[in-house]
């Protein structure tokens, strides 16, 4: 019998590296978000936001946050306003245009940040940059980053410069 899935239309080694990528980012995301929630009590999404908003010099714009965490604005500001219930980041007008809204990090949202952060770390360590290797590491890295900004071309609406791109269509 003749397959007629995806893997008739890649070749084994394709099939092989789009089988493990996605069995790999789902049980990892599995982990990672098990993790966060059994021992610090942070959503992924949360604890991305803070680490986001961090980085950020501890205040960003939510509509930043929507691009970068690729979540709809809805989804950002009740995530935001579950953190602000908290404690761990309070709401403002945006500094510059009074429509928007930032969030910013408060002390105790940087504590529980800086108490869940080293141990994500070393969960990230252990699960997929110990398991990838530091010879493959900058290849996963390159092609995976590459990845992610052709989809947040399209996300943003941009071409991306490539005739007829199937993710125009879907993006």
């Amino acid at each position: 019998m003749t397959t007629v899935g995806t893997g008739q239309h890649l070749d084994p080694d394709e099939l092989r590296a789009w089988t493990a990528f996605v069995d790999a980012t789902r049980m990892l995301e599995e982990v990672v978000a098990k993790h966060l929630v059994v021992d610090h009590s942070l959503t992924h999404r949360e604890y991305e936001i803070l680490v986001r908003v961090d980085g950020n010099g501890g205040r960003m714009r939510l509509t930043r946050l929507a691009q970068q965490v690729v979540a709809s604005p809805a989804v950002i500001t009740q995530t935001v306003d579950r953190l602000a219930e908290r404690g761990l980041v309070e709401r403002h007008p945006a500094v510059d245009d009074r429509r928007g809204v930032d969030a910013m990090i408060t002390p105790a949202g940087r504590e529980a940040l800086g108490l869940s952060s080293g141990p994500h770390a070393a969960l990230i360590k252990s699960v997929l940059i110990d398991r990838i290797g530091s010879d493959r590491l900058a290849i996963v890295a390159d092609g995976l980053q590459d990845v992610a900004e052709h989809l947040r071309a399209h996300r943003r609406g941009e071409a991306c410069g490539e005739d007829e791109c199937p993710v125009a269509h879907y993006g």
